[in-house]
């Protein structure tokens, strides 16, 4: 008896230890695809950057960064579950996840571009 205890011990101990390496997330069954999955994290970047209690109007004042949030799953028809889950898995792969927000940055310093005057942009140039 004292030797099978022992050994469901050692196979319980040999499985724990085992399952530390085996790091590797599964692959979600409703995965939002890499592209469209970046577009809605520059959309999200784009809503943290709204500074919501300088508004004047009180309508805006009423609305929260989680309605902005939400508005951004709106917009590109996902649930929350969904792009948590695909958030989570894309951040699984850590060399994969920077080159993806070196990509969403690019695009956040792409469309700055646009909007800044260009005297601005010469001002910081030099």
């Amino acid at each position: 008896m004292k030797h099978f205890i022992g050994i469901v011990l050692f196979v319980i101990l040999l499985s724990g230890l085992s399952s530390c390496y085996n790091t590797s997330i599964p692959k979600p069954e409703k995965l939002i695809k890499k592209d469209k999955f970046l577009k809605m994290m520059v959309d999200i970047y784009l809503v943290q950057g709204i500074e919501l209690s300088q508004h004047k109007d009180s309508t805006i004042r009423k609305i929260t960064q989680t309605d902005l949030y939400f508005s951004v799953l709106k917009k590109y028809n996902e649930p929350d579950t969904v792009f948590i889950r695909s958030l989570i898995y894309y951040s699984s792969f850590p060399k994969e996840y920077e080159k993806m927000h070196e990509e969403i940055m690019n695009q956040l310093k792409e469309s700055e571009l646009q909007f800044k005057p260009k005297e601005k942009l010469d001002a910081e140039q030099k």
